[in-house]
This record gives C-alpha cells, structure tokens and sequence, in this order.
C-alpha cells in the first residue's frame, strides 16, 4: 500500500509512535528519557484545532475527504480509495494489538482481506457496513473503556466518509492511549537508571559531535572570569554554584548544551523567583513607609496574594511591569486596613511614590531580596539547609516551593553532566594557571 494512501498524517500521530518505538536517534532518545525523568505527568495530546496548524489539516483533511466522496457517488462507485482506507485502517489495528495476541492478528488478516474485497465489488456483493461493522467490535476491544461511547457511535453513522473519518478520529485517540500507557510503563524502570542512562546517551552524542560542549565551555568560562574580576574564590563548587545562579538571573547566550533539555524549567524558576521576591519587597516597602498600622501579616497576605496573582501572568515580562495596573489596588488594601480613620490623599500619592520606586531595576530593597534569595539558593545547593531569609517570613512558602523546584533541576543536572563540568572546569584551572605561569617567567 501506498504511504500516501490514506488521509494525511498528523504530526502527533506519527511523533507519538515514534516516541515509543526503539528507532528513535540518540538525541531524541535522551529527550525523551530526561522528559519522562523530570515531569511525570507526561503525555502525548492531540494538537491543538484551533491552532495554525489545526486549520491547516482541516483544510488538507477536507480535500482529501471530498475526494473519497466523489469516488463513492460514482455510479457504479468507484471504491479505490475505500479499499486503501481499509488496508491503512487494517495495519493500524495489527499495531494496536499486544505482540502476544497472535489469534487477533490473524482474525484481522483473514477477515480483513483486501483481494477479497476486491473481488466482492467486482461482484457487486461488497458490504461496506459489514466491514465497519467487524472494525468496530475490534476497536471497542482494544480501547480504553473512556473511549466506548465515540467509537459506539460510529455505528450510527450512515455517510460512509463521515465513518471512515470517525474511525480514523478514533484510531489516533487510541495510538495516543497506548503511547501514553508505554510511556507510564517505561517510568518506573527508566528512573531507577536515569542518571546513567543519560549520561550514557550524552556522551554517545560527543562521539559523533566531539564540539558538542563549546556552549556550555563559554558559560563555564565566563562564570569563572566574572567571579574573578569580583574577587570570589573559584573552586569546582563554587564555579558550578555561580554558573547555574545565572541561568535563573539572566539571559545566557548561547544556551549551554547540558542545560538546553532543562531551559524552559530555569526560565519558569526565574519568573516564580521574581514574583516571590517583587512580593516579598512591595510588603516591605508598604509597611515601612506606612508604619505600624500595617505592621501584621493579614495585611501582608493581602498584598502578598494580590501581587502575586497578577505576577502569574505569563505575558508579564517582568514582575515591576505589573505596578501601573496593581498601585491603586494597593492602595486600596492600606485603606481596608486603616479602619481608625480615613487615608488622606497625600498619604496617597505617598504610597503610590514608594510603590513607583520598585520600577526601577537597581531599587535597593528588590535588589537586597534578590540577593538573599540567591544566597539561599545557593547554600541550599551546597547542602546547607538554613533559615528562610529576613525579608521572606509571609513570603516563606513560596520562596521555598521556588527553591525545591531549583534545587532539584540543579541536582538532577549535576548527577548526570557531573563528569563532563570536571573535565571543562579541570581544563580552565589548568588553563589559567598555565596563563599565569607564562606571565610571570
């Protein structure tokens, strides 16, 4: 049969199956790997309809479609493209069943035979509901029982295009249930050698692509110079500890290749670090300039929660962006709380000058947070586990949902490209002190 034959693929179908069959390359292999490692909620989805894409297979799907109609208005019809739906849905179904199923496959083959077929429209006695009948009895029989009531109502269907859409509709949903179920399977097994196992493939990759570390050589090596022109102690711990405070600080170009399958989960650590730390400074801000009436942590969750919701906000490039559109609600908590008399308008326009200072990027108190929330990061990496900082109390449990999820991106990295930062930060020490040698002879 043609490869072309059928309604055309959809990218998730295909990259579905590909993702559970063993001729993946190396480097998908190892994404996949990491992928089902780090999130373990992982699955498959149907694409998006309402995306580019979707309306694109939409109109691709529609001409298709309308072709196979033609076929079938014809008089007598003209079954060509049926018989090729067929053979495609027939070699579906023999995937979907388990390797062990060996009489199902065979009551597939014989039943599902396409000379035979052929040769009962020649004789005017082919039964095309008969056919769509058997194909889903069989589906209902390999599915997930989620799935019954679609594939039930395929039976109901009279327009033969609109059954052979259905089935193929349901068929993809049930490629995805199997993908998804191997992928859960394949979880248990891979995290118990996860470490290795990427390790493994990692390097298998340098074998073929011996530059495939220059990125990561960059970050190491710049890290290493900035901590140098600042008078910081180097040492192996110390350099790594630095380098991946700058993946959560700023933008590293070009982005390292042992942190590339990880950079999305640095960026969302980054956002949520900001969001905890632009809180915990609007709090400070509001109840040292507004003094004591405001000094207890009702009015600090109020703010805490109201700053924070709008921080969420994933259009939001940065937290500060969020003040023009957070001050008078600000205000207005001030006001809640100030019940022994109203809040004059100059104590106002006050709040709103202090609130506007936090615009700035070099701000004092955003900028002394931030710097003990990465001291903190950083002993936490270090395995010292110490007190959240002053300036988090109301903060607390959001800076530590942050840090578990940095530290653990951290560790995980570090197991497995562990041998790999040895070898670049061994050749930089070297490299540095054979440097220093020549300046001074």
């Amino acid at each position: 049969m043609s490869d072309n034959s059928g309604p055309p693929k959809s990218p998730h179908s295909s990259d579905a199956m590909a993702a559970a069959s063993s001729d993946l390359d190396e480097q998908s292999r190892l994404q996949l790997a990491h992928e089902l490692c780090m999130n373990e909620n992982l699955e498959m989805a149907m694409p998006d309809p309402n995306s580019i894409y979707g309306h694109v297979k939409q109109i691709v799907h529609r001409a298709f479609w309308d072709s196979v109609r033609a076929g079938l208005e014809k008089s007598p019809p003209d079954y060509e493209h049926s018989l090729r739906l067929i053979a495609e849905i027939k070699g579906i179904l023999l995937d979907l069943v388990p390797s062990g199923a060996q009489r199902a496959k065979d009551q597939i083959n014989e039943v599902m035979d396409i000379d035979l077929y052929k040769q009962q429209i020649e004789n005017d006695s082919f039964n095309l509901q008969g056919v769509v009948k058997f194909v889903v009895e069989l589906m209902l029989g390999l599915c997930a029982p989620a799935r019954d009531p679609t594939i039930r109502s395929i039976l109901s269907q009279s327009d033969p295009v609109e059954v052979f859409r259905e089935v193929f509709g349901a068929l993809d949903l049930m490629r995805l249930d199997l993908v998804n179920y191997q992928l859960r399977s394949l979880r248990p097994a891979l995290l118990a050698n996860s470490v290795q196992y990427e390790q493994d493939k990692f390097r298998n990759l340098l074998a073929s692509n011996p530059a495939g570390l220059d990125k990561t050589k960059q970050w190491l090596g710049e890290t290493e110079r900035r901590m140098k022109a600042g008078n910081q102690p180097v040492s192996p711990s110390t350099l790594l500890n630095s380098a991946f405070i700058r993946l959560i600080q700023e933008e590293v170009d070009p982005i390292p290749e042992t942190i590339a399958m990880d950079l999305s989960r640095f960026v969302t650590v980054a956002r949520e670090l900001s969001a905890v730390v632009f809180s915990a400074a609007t709090i400070l801000v509001l109840q040292t300039g507004v003094g004591p009436t405001v000094q207890h942590d009702s009015f600090a969750n109020k703010v805490r929660v109201t700053v924070y919701q709008l921080c969420s906000d994933e259009l939001i490039s940065h937290p500060r962006d969020i003040l023009p559109n957070i001050s008078e609600k600000l205000v207005d908590i001030v006001r809640e709380t100030i019940t022994s008399r109203p809040l004059r308008d100059e104590e106002c326009q006050n709040i709103r000058g202090m609130l506007s200072g936090l615009q700035s990027p070099s701000n004092p108190v955003y900028c002394l947070l931030w710097e003990r929330a990465k001291q903190f990061f950083t002993s936490l990496c270090s395995g010292v586990v110490g007190p959240v900082p002053a300036g988090f109390s109301v903060c607390a449990t959001d800076l530590q949902g942050v840090a578990s999820k940095y530290t653990h991106l951290v560790s995980y990295n570090r197991g497995v490209f562990g041998p790999f930062y040895a070898d670049i930060i061994s050749e930089i020490t070297s490299s540095q002190q054979a440097s220093s040698s020549t300046s001074t002879s």
